[in-house]
């Protein structure tokens, strides 16, 4: 069989194994692409009523509760999922990595196409949710794609420097799981920590933070308060997944020799 050695291989191999998983995941599902923004509507229900019940306090931005919640769940959802793309892809591939010699880099690219669609659903659905809640800025139209697409980026870039490991450490797996699994509480998807507590800190250091603060400016019509920050997450963003995907071209060879001897 002649490998797939070439950029341009690694992408059509890549595209068509995307096609294959995405026909495959959603061909049994009435309600498909409703799921991927379910988890954020929930959320957003159970903090509004929290919200009218006097347990959780409102922040003080310029949308509603209801919507800052959605935009800013969904934002969570989009990074936390973009993390676990390349671990996953090689996960997903394991039963063929050790038989079939091809581009490695295409099971990873198969997986952020899946992402890049999802991210495209919850964006839609975002932005028709701030349109009929509040109407929406034309402003928004561009720069909540941008903060959406932006953790995208990040997720990845962290995910692809932290897939060696979480291959050879199961408990770092895990570790990871439970940080994106709660994760949203340390971020101001649901309040607005005040003060300088070291919670407030913890919320406010939290890389997604500047992009979800971001977003629902944008949706808001509002000028950004942090446009630097704004400006470095999204530069941050980039500069990982270049570093991160090469990180993974590089040990693919080491983890799949692990692979043949029966180990992580």
């Amino acid at each position: 069989m002649k490998p797939f050695a070439g950029a341009g291989d690694a992408l059509t191999l890549s595209w068509r194994i995307f096609r294959r998983t995405i026909a495959a995941k959603y061909r049994k599902s009435f309600l498909g692409y409703f799921w991927m923004v379910a988890p954020a509507l929930f959320i957003t229900g159970g903090v509004t009523l929290a919200s009218q019940a006097g347990v959780v306090v409102p922040s003080a931005g310029a949308l509603p509760q209801g919507v800052s919640v959605f935009l800013g769940t969904l934002l969570w959802q989009v990074f936390a999922e973009a993390i676990e793309i390349p671990h996953q892809a090689f996960e997903g591939a394991r039963s063929y990595l050790t038989r079939v010699h091809f581009s490695r880099a295409a099971i990873v690219l198969s997986q952020l196409y899946e992402s890049l669609i999802t991210t495209a659903v919850r964006l839609i659905a975002a932005l028709a949710f701030v349109a009929v809640s509040c109407g929406l800025d034309p402003s928004g139209m561009l720069l909540v794609p941008i903060a959406f697409y932006g953790a995208v980026l990040l997720g990845l870039g962290i995910g692809a420097l932290l897939m060696p490991f979480l291959q050879l450490f199961a408990d770092l797996q895990q570790t990871v799981k439970l940080l994106l699994g709660y994760g949203l509480f340390l971020t101001p998807a649901m309040y607005e920590p005040q003060g300088d507590s070291a919670f407030a800190t913890i919320v406010r250091c939290n890389p997604v933070s500047p992009l979800m603060e971001a977003a629902r400016q944008a949706a808001a019509g509002q000028a950004l308060a942090q446009p630097v920050l704004f400006a470095t997450m999204l530069g941050a963003g980039v500069l990982l997944t270049v570093a991160g995907l090469l990180l993974v071209r590089a040990v693919a060879p080491i983890l799949i020799e692990r692979m043949l001897l029966g180990g992580r």
